[in-house]
């Protein structure tokens, strides 16, 4: 008995093992991060659908402008594919902008108007020009695989913006202006 009163670390229990560490439940943290994640999931996916249904007017632009060129290539009349395309272009603008501000836009205005609304200046220069008055004369002959990348390319890019930041544009002039004559 006196050599066990001694030797006090023989009465010791051996090193007891912690248990394993749970995954389930997690801490609150995880469920908060969790439900965020959640919900950037369903706000990107509402955001992607609502971009996909509203750019669904291009998307059957586009197609219907492949096939005016298929037409064109079978029928080889300039005068045709021209007005469709007056057509299309028309319907589409109209799709994306006030009717008030497109549907009266003929002529020189009108190709005006796609060049504002894409921020460039295809329509002015070049076989775009075509758009013009091309519809009116019976003899036309224009570069139909050009035009329908500049179509194309409208299809794609027009967006109000463009029209915004002109106007932003004329307005700073003519504050410039209004400036420099006082």
């Amino acid at each position: 008995m006196m050599q066990q009163a001694s030797d006090p670390l023989a009465q010791l229990r051996d090193i007891h093992v912690p248990g394993m560490i749970e995954a389930w439940p997690p801490a609150p943290g995880w469920w908060i991060l969790a439900a965020l994640g959640a919900l950037l999931v369903i706000a990107g996916l509402t955001w992607l659908f609502r971009y996909w249904r509203a750019n669904r007017y291009r998307r059957e632009a586009m197609n219907e402008l492949a096939q005016l060129l298929e037409n064109h290539h079978q029928d080889e009349d300039d005068q045709a594919y021209l007005e469709a395309l007056q057509k299309l272009l028309k319907r589409a603008a109209l799709t994306c902008f006030p009717r008030e501000e497109v549907a009266g836009l003929t002529g020189e205005a009108w190709v005006q108007f796609l060049d504002r609304t894409s921020g460039s200046h295809d329509f002015s220069i070049g076989e775009a020009e075509a758009l013009i008055d091309g519809t009116y004369r019976p003899d036309i002959s224009v570069d139909v695989e050009s035009l329908h990348l500049v179509a194309k390319s409208w299809i794609r890019k027009h967006h109000p913006r463009h029209l915004e930041a002109e106007k932003q544009r004329l307005d700073d002039l003519a504050l410039n202006r209004s400036g420099q004559v006082t």
